[in-house]
């Protein structure tokens, strides 16, 4: 008798696991049939220095590791970069056996207004559009860092949210890095 409730017991634990998994897995995939195919992500801060101090940092592709995590890789990752690093047309590309390849590319550079960029990962079919922009402010710069993308698939739109709020804490400690740099200086 008692052998007969434990396994009783078991078969009704294990069937509420199989059911919650699977019901988890749905709501996720309905949640991520009504949100939004797209993400955006956009932090500001006021930078302590004027546009020709920031704008080298900014432009030059081979210094964005001076005040991003994004080249920290613990030195698994091969960086390659184009013979200019500088400006419109300047990319850098990496690979690594644990993270994703990808390549940015700078479209547009300009001393006065920012910078653009395309950035994609391997098996993305198309890129992000980013921006790094110079705003008006009373002192200083008002460093404007954006980038927007798609999420193709039902999967991809429900964490949609989490990718946001991770490159949104990239980006505060990013900036926060560029203003501490640039101001220390």
């Amino acid at each position: 008798m008692v052998g007969q409730g434990i396994t009783r017991w078991l078969q009704r634990s294990l069937t509420v696991c199989v059911v919650l998994f699977f019901g988890t897995i749905a709501l996720v995939f309905l949640l991520g049939l009504i949100m939004p195919d797209h993400f955006e992500v956009q932090r500001t801060a006021q930078i302590q220095t004027s546009r020709a101090r920031l704008h080298p940092l900014i432009t030059d592709l081979k210094r964005w590791s001076e005040w991003t995590d994004w080249g920290e890789d613990g030195g698994d990752i091969i960086h390659e970069y184009s013979d200019q690093s500088t400006g419109a047309g300047a990319w850098h590309r990496w690979e690594g056996a644990t993270s994703r390849a990808g390549i940015i590319v700078l479209t547009t550079a300009d001393v006065e207004r920012g910078v653009w960029y395309d950035i994609r990962f391997a098996h993305d079919p198309v890129p992000m559009k980013g921006a790094l922009r110079y705003l008006p402010s009373e002192s200083g710069v008002l460093l404007e860092w954006s980038v927007r993308g798609d999420l193709d698939g039902a999967m991809e739109r429900a964490l949609g949210p989490i990718f946001a709020w991770r490159m949104g804490a990239d980006f505060d400690e990013s900036l926060a890095s560029l203003a501490e740099a640039l101001e220390s200086e």
